[in-house]
């Protein structure tokens, strides 16, 4: 004994909208078909504008990643000497109180310099 099983048949969207499109009239049919146009132009204006900010995202990104590329690299720091000091604590005269500022009690030469960078 075999039976076999009757096999329903799926229905797809489709089929559905074939059929509601037989319903109408042929006025209501051009009228869809027209919004359905007008629905697909505004869809690409989207698309287009979508992909017109990516492209300026784009060229953003990568200035950007010009810009820090050329501030990564260091710049060359040239010094001119200016003057060249003999320093003496003794005749500065000594300081009472407190605070002793070390700086003042070192001996010997020092130097005063001028610093830049070039590019």
């Amino acid at each position: 004994m075999s039976t076999t099983a009757a096999v329903p048949m799926e229905v797809t969207e489709d089929d559905v909208v074939g059929e509601e499109v037989l319903r109408m009239s042929t006025d209501e049919v051009n009228s869809r078909t027209r919004l359905m146009d007008n629905e697909i132009k505004i869809m690409k204006s989207e698309v287009m504008r979508i992909n017109h900010e990516l492209q300026a995202q784009k060229e953003k990104i990568k200035e950007n990643n010009e810009k820090i590329k050329v501030n990564k690299t260091l710049p060359y720091l040239v010094s001119n000497v200016i003057e060249l000091l003999d320093v003496d604590p003794q005749e500065l005269g000594e300081e009472d109180g407190a605070n002793v500022d070390l700086d003042s009690q070192r001996k010997g030469k020092c130097a005063v310099i001028k610093t830049s960078t070039r590019q």
